[in-house]
């Protein structure tokens, strides 16, 4: 008799919040598998995914690549990724919800934890994770605004191409505007989450996962039946020896957020530090705040 699949772990939560930071952490954690961003449910079905991503210019593609690559044909060389593409391009009709199942039992007996900032963007996103697969168990990933502003402009301002959800279009030219992803992810996650039942979800703040004595990774790790002795703990405050920590091979290079690839200067790190919900907002060309609506939620998560 086969050993049942636990459901897998999802973390929503809006860009630059620290969702690949915190799969590192759990990653390390041996009951767990965390993978890169996978955005499988761009699309109901792999071969409709396949084509998102080469319209994308396929680095949406590369989380999804790595994770299949490792478990399913054991390492993430640029044959294996090959080899991973070619199994996806085999399995068009299949939902891509089948996928992220697939590739939960390939993890066992380590329940698969999955990192995502893109679904949170787009409602249908969320509605088919939590369709094609209705137990997944949801952390509500949440950052200070200003914080997660501060990274993201920075981010922006050395890119050329900056991703529409990202920016204000009431200025000409468009404007980057960190707070327009921060509260429509968030909003569409509480949405998902007052679908499902209290015990399927729990939110965390990014800021409580730096604390030293460890207590928000504890909590979870409870809260996931995990074994949470100070040893495990200590491992997983440290995910650079996560199996997907860093670049992948040179055809699928990404699977990332930024922040985890990137390193900001110390002067972006010290401004972000300076966390407030008042006053004008360091990005803004014509400062204005914070939106109501931003500050409100802020201040539900516990920030002042």
């Amino acid at each position: 008799m086969s050993t049942p699949v636990a459901a897998p772990i999802w973390i929503l939560a809006a860009p630059f919040s620290g969702a690949s930071w915190l799969a590192g952490c759990l990653g390390r954690h041996p009951g767990l598998f965390a993978t890169p961003e996978l955005n499988l449910f761009l699309a109901p079905t792999v071969g409709e995914l396949l084509d998102i991503f080469d319209i994308g210019q396929g680095a949406h593609a590369h989380g999804l690549l790595r994770a299949l690559a490792e478990l399913e044909f054991g390492n993430q060389s640029d044959a294996a990724i090959a080899c991973a593409r070619e199994w996806l391009e085999q399995r068009i009709d299949l939902p891509t919800g089948q996928v992220a199942l697939h590739l939960a039992a390939r993890a066992a007996p380590r329940r698969l934890v999955v990192p995502d900032s893109e679904s949170p963007l787009r409602p249908m996103d969320l509605q088919r994770l939590s369709e094609q697969i209705p137990d997944v168990s949801i952390v509500h990933l949440v950052r200070h605004p200003w914080e997660q502003g501060c990274l993201l402009a920075a981010w922006a301002r050395e890119r050329l191409f900056v991703p529409q959800d990202y920016k204000d279009h009431a200025f000409r030219p468009p404007q980057v505007e960190p707070q327009i992803p921060w509260l429509r992810s968030n909003t569409n996650i509480e949405r998902l989450l007052q679908r499902l039942p209290a015990g399927q979800h729990r939110r965390l703040r990014d800021e409580d996962l730096s604390e030293p004595s460890a207590q928000s990774l504890a909590d979870l790790c409870r809260w996931l039946d995990l074994q949470n002795d100070e040893t495990t703990l200590r491992s997983m405050s440290d995910p650079h020896e996560w199996t997907f920590a860093g670049y992948g091979p040179g055809t699928a290079p990404y699977g990332l957020e930024p922040e985890v690839l990137e390193p900001f200067s110390d002067e972006d790190l010290r401004l972000a530090a300076l966390t407030t919900l008042s006053g004008p907002m360091p990005w803004q060309a014509e400062p204005e705040g914070l939106d109501a609506q931003v500050v409100h939620l802020a201040q539900r998560y516990g920030y002042a």
